[in-house]
């Protein structure tokens, strides 16, 4: 944290509202620092608000607020923002229920309570602060609790202020029409029809962002007009859009939804209670709602994660790694997906004379791709296990995907099995070259067959070789040849070959090929299994 710089502007302080406690905080110095870490010059000890959430800091003798990257965002009166000139009186948020600050400038022996009164009030008349104080209790009361007995609480007070008989919130769906999500009327009773409501007026304050506010409606022909108004016989109606962040300096801010509530008679009250009250209240009601989705979202994120590394526990205990000795061979293998899950796999199979091992790559990323490789593998273990020949495992998995998936999704195989004379039979399925090395040298298996997946009448052959002891068999996914360098060349099948001449190992190999990225993170999974042929006891 940068050292405070003592020269300032004018004197200032915060009045910090968290936990349910208020104190008072002097900006002593900038740049000020506001966060959960215990060296901010302003801590909020709650695990929502970020460890360096924003600063204060001096420009052009103001004060400015800078969001410092936080989970949640910096709020200033009701309006998300990466940088805005604060003036006396502002409030700010830090995206989550239960904390609010007070900024202050020249604050000598103000109260700080009766300054924020008097920053909304509209004339110092007893009448009007005791409704700014009912509606400050509303404002508290929406930090806290679940989401619907917030808006309720919110219309309670809306209604005591207004001395309207009905309020309701209104939220837009996918479509933006606006879908009765909390109402309430002056006795307290829940709403749940809202047929004689004025949907016009909604209509316009959700779409328009345009503000109703009238005590009379009969004294106004612009909305006495209106059919459903004139219908209903309504005459006191309030309907003021929630408007939430700006997402473009300059751009308009977002209608989150409307504040609605209406009255068969004239409200005296209303005329009494400045349009800067209401419109406050929504902006409160706007601010948590906010909250509320970012806290939904996060518990999402989280859920989705915690799915995610499941999945991926499940998906490692299926094989990621092998290392598998028999009397006449080794096989050594190891998967690193590039997300949590991969559509990599390779499997082993061991029988008393031979060791087959299938290594695939189903095209694309991510869930769809992992779910997709796990069928296959399933397919694979069980038809192997029950004796299927290697063309049977390839066709089978090849019709089973053309009548499932056919044009969605495909994958890559090749499939080697070494028996124990040393016998090689592969069956490649539009996969990565096998590599057979053996005393310096290394030949590619060039031949092979379609993908599974393409066409359902593929046909699939068996390519056979003999291997004699010491060689080592090499299959690999496109994540290793591709693999490219921060200069954009692949590293290849060829400097795979120069490593196998060499005798390296799997992880080695995975090793050099991470080098050759310059460690750069995994844009596709990497795989890559040896058989090597040790001869018959």
């Amino acid at each position: 944290m940068a050292s405070a710089t003592p020269t300032l502007p004018k004197p200032a302080c915060l009045s910090i509202e968290s936990g349910g406690q208020h104190r008072r905080v002097d900006v002593t110095g900038v740049p000020f620092s506001i966060g959960r870490a215990e060296d901010c010059n302003a801590t909020i000890p709650d695990v929502r608000v970020s460890r360096h959430h924003a600063e204060i800091i001096q420009e052009d003798g103001h004060f400015v607020i800078v969001d410092k990257g936080s989970r949640h965002g910096t709020f200033v009166n009701g309006i998300r923002s990466e940088r805005a000139v604060l003036k006396s009186r502002d409030e700010i948020t830090l995206g989550v229920p239960g904390v609010r600050i007070l900024f202050i400038e020249d604050p000598g022996s103000q109260n700080i309570s009766s300054a924020y009164l008097t920053r909304l009030a509209s004339s110092s008349d007893v009448s009007e602060l005791e409704k700014l104080r009912l509606f400050l209790e509303a404002a508290r009361s929406l930090k806290s609790g679940v989401l619907q007995d917030v808006l309720r609480n919110m219309l309670e007070y809306a209604l005591r202020l207004t001395k309207a008989e009905r309020a309701f919130i209104y939220l837009p769906d996918k479509n933006q029409a606006p879908v009765l999500t909390c109402g309430l009327n002056s006795q307290g009773v829940a709403l749940l029809d809202d047929a004689d409501v004025s949907r016009s007026v909604i209509h316009d304050a959700i779409h328009s962002a345009s503000e109703f506010i009238s005590g009379d409606v009969s004294q106004q022909s612009m909305l006495a007009e209106r059919q459903s108004i004139m219908l209903h016989d309504l005459r006191t109606i309030v309907a003021i859009p929630l408007r939430g962040k700006r997402p473009v300096a300059g751009a308009p801010a977002e209608t989150g939804g409307v504040l609605y509530l209406d009255s068969r008679m004239a409200s005296r009250n209303l005329s009494g209670v400045g349009p800067d009250v209401l419109r406050a209240l929504a902006g409160e009601c706007a601010a948590v709602l906010e909250s509320a989705r970012l806290m939904e979202a996060e518990q999402s994120a989280r859920l989705y994660q915690q799915e995610m590394e499941i999945a991926a526990s499940i998906q490692r205990s299926l094989g990621s790694e092998a290392d598998i000795q028999c009397d006449f061979a080794r096989v050594t293998g190891r998967s690193i997906p590039c997300r949590e899950v991969g559509g990599d796999f390779f499997e082993v199979h061991t029988s008393q004379d031979a060791v087959t091992v299938i290594l695939a790559d189903v095209s694309g990323k991510g869930i769809s791709a992992a779910l997709l490789a796990s069928v296959i593998q399933g397919m694979y273990y069980a038809q192997i296990s029950a004796g299927g020949s290697l063309v049977d495992v390839a066709a089978s998995i090849n019709r089973f995907l053309c009548s499932r998936v056919a044009g969605q999704k495909y994958a890559t195989m090749v499939v080697a099995r070494v028996d124990r004379r040393g016998m090689l039979n592969v069956v490649n399925c539009g996969h990565v070259p096998l590599l057979i090395s053996a005393d310096g040298r290394c030949v590619r298996v060039e031949e092979g067959d379609l993908p599974v997946g393409l066409m359902a009448d593929a046909g699939f052959r068996i390519i056979e070789q003999q291997l004699a002891p010491g060689t080592r068999v090499c299959l690999m996914s496109d994540g290793i040849s591709e693999a490219e360098s921060p200069a954009g060349t692949e590293f290849g099948i060829a400097g795979v070959e120069e490593l196998l001449k060499a005798a390296t190992d799997v992880q080695a190999i995975l090793g050099a090929v991470n080098s050759y990225t310059g460690n750069r993170e995994l844009e596709d999974d990497r795989t890559v299994v040896t058989i090597d042929y040790t001869g018959a006891a």
